[in-house]
């Protein structure tokens, strides 16, 4: 069995099996291009940050020697863990604090060096930069306390931060003796001290990621560290590309901060052309699109909804025939005239079938007047019998107005006005003749007696009761009531004839409820003519329901309200 395929899915395949490997080819390359060009950047930042944690472990590792040999070699250092005369303290201090100042004026990343003596209770510092009294204080309060704790770690360079001041301390020393080296971070060579916009900035944090120096900046630029094993990640809402590296020896994390460039900055000349490429064929597919839309696949679908309206019975439907393609214009062009020539003979075998349908129609009617007719020559009979003449004689007035409307235009839609008083005048015979008269209550809506229904249609019904559902010795209740019915598709006029009578035989229920073909036995031909005269006229939406009550029977019947028409024909 061959699987059919649309045209337009068809071109659409072709088209995507050459044009979708080639874009995802140059997506797939500029993808790649982007994420080089970020990896050479990155590896370029990566040695730059190299630069500068070597120079400050040089620089740390300088001053660990330093202290090393202060501690272990210096004679006025050995001589202070003894206490002494003040002014022989004073002078091995002083000599101590000179020999501070010589480090600090070769290394321009110390803050401050500090010399503790608590067998001398003495203390002396010196300074690499300016700086407040307050953090003079701090720093030196730190300091005191934490040497006089005891608790030292002198095996690391240990972190402390107060605002934006950072400082890295290393102490060495015993015997309640301590020399201390405080190195800012805010004086360590860093690339947002140069002149150059372009460079980057560098971050010193703690390993825990607090950040150490510049926090108002990355505040402001929404800068925050990540911990990811990438090499490298985008930070301050894409702004900046970081790298970061951990130092061993200063035990903090290096960060370093590069201006995000737009990729076309690091392009060649063939990279780029390739980017303009994939980005024109990005462009071009939506167009060629459009272009195949307009020219095949609109004609196309309009071909198929046009043959789709058609299979549907609307035959005024047309193609367009504003086509620039040649062959789509002659093929509408063709379309149209068998369109039409269809239309044509069409309309011929519509004008037979209604002429059918008439002559079916008036044959109907035709068969419901003898019937009742028959009725009614047997009760004047009967009362003729009786000899109750006065009774005859307006029986005869009533059964001659109701003869009157009866013949007056049988072959035309009635309001429901006038059936609905051709019931009364029916009744009313019967009331005249019948020695337990039946009686009937009629709930109509006032808005609804112009509506048209067939004529004798509730009448048939109402004669079905009083022939068939009588009992003896109990009078029939009839019951009409009509009202409108809105449903979400469409309003309808319900129509509701019940009784207190026998009802419908189980047999003959399951017969009336069935629909299709009307087959005539003998019995009921009254209701069979009606479903049949409702179901020509009405195209098959009208709706008939019989039932059985707990005493007596129901019929119902929703006549589609589009159906009512002033001039609509029984024979139409």
């Amino acid at each position: 069995m061959k699987i059919h395929i649309s045209s337009k899915k068809q071109i659409i395949q072709v088209l995507m099996l050459f044009v979708v490997p080639l874009v995802l080819f140059l997506v797939g390359y500029n993808f790649y291009t982007m994420q080089a060009m970020n990896e050479r950047v990155a590896e370029s930042n990566r040695s730059t940050v190299y630069l500068y944690k070597s120079s400050l472990e040089k620089d740390l590792q300088d001053i660990d020697l330093f202290l090393a040999n202060l501690v272990v070699g210096d004679t006025n250092f050995q001589r202070l863990r003894s206490p002494m005369d003040p002014l022989e303290a004073h002078l091995c201090s002083k000599q101590i604090i000179n020999r501070y100042q010589e480090m600090i004026a070769t290394k321009r990343i110390i803050g401050g060096m500090f010399l503790f003596t608590e067998p001398n209770g003495l203390h002396r510092e010196a300074y690499g930069g300016s700086y407040t009294y307050t953090v003079k204080e701090q720093l030196r309060s730190y300091l005191e306390e934490l040497t006089g704790s005891g608790e030292i770690d002198r095996s690391r360079w240990q972190i402390y931060s107060m605002g934006d001041e950072a400082f890295l301390l290393r102490i060495l020393g015993s015997g309640g003796v301590y020399s201390v080296c405080a190195v800012d971070l805010n004086r360590s060579l860093r690339p947002q001290d140069s002149t150059d916009p372009q460079n980057g900035v560098l971050l010193y944090a703690a390993p825990d990621g607090q950040l150490l120096t510049s926090q108002e900046w990355a505040k402001q630029e929404e800068v925050q560290i990540q911990w990811t094993s990438d090499s490298f990640y985008q930070a301050g809402n894409g702004q900046y590309l970081a790298v970061q590296q951990y130092s061993e020896v200063a035990g903090v994390w290096f960060v370093y901060l590069t201006p995000y460039r737009d990729l076309l900055h690091h392009m060649d000349f063939a990279q780029l052309l390739l980017l303009m490429a994939s980005i024109a064929l990005l462009v071009l597919l939506p167009i060629c699109y459009y272009i195949l839309k307009r020219l095949f696949f609109k004609p196309m679908e309009q071909l198929v909804q046009t043959m789709n309206a058609i299979k549907c019975g609307d035959l005024d439907t047309k193609m367009e025939t504003d086509y620039r393609v040649v062959e789509f214009k002659q093929l509408s062009d063709t379309f149209n005239g068998m369109m039409e020539e269809i239309k044509s003979l069409k309309i011929a075998a519509y004008e037979k079938e209604l002429e059918l349908q008439k002559a079916q129609l008036q044959y109907l009617q035709i068969q419901i007047r003898p019937h009742f007719f028959l009725n009614c020559l047997k009760n004047l009979y009967a009362l003729a019998q009786e000899r109750r003449f006065e009774q005859i004689q307006q029986m005869i007035l009533a059964l001659s107005d109701y003869l009157r409307y009866l013949f007056s235009d049988n072959m035309t839609l009635v309001p429901l006005r006038d059936e609905l008083q051709s019931v009364r005048r029916y009744l009313l015979l019967q009331q005249m003749s019948a020695s337990c008269p039946p009686t009937c209550d009629i709930d109509a809506d006032e808005q609804l007696f112009d509506f048209q229904v067939p004529p004798m249609s509730i009448l048939t019904f109402v004669e079905n009761s009083v022939k068939h559902a009588s009992l003896p010795g109990e009078p029939l209740a009839i019951y009409i009531k009509v009202m409108a019915l809105k449903t979400e598709e469409a309003r309808y006029i319900n129509i509701s004839i019940s009784d207190n009578g026998s009802g419908f035989p189980p047999e003959m229920l399951e017969a009336l409820n069935q629909a299709g073909k009307f087959e005539y036995t003998g019995q009921h031909v009254g209701i069979l003519n009606v479903k049949h005269r409702f179901a020509l006229l009405y195209k098959g939406k009208s709706i008939f329901s019989f039932s059985n009550l707990k005493r007596g029977s129901r019929i119902e019947i929703f006549i589609p309200e589009e159906g009512d028409s002033d001039d609509r024909s029984c024979g139409r």
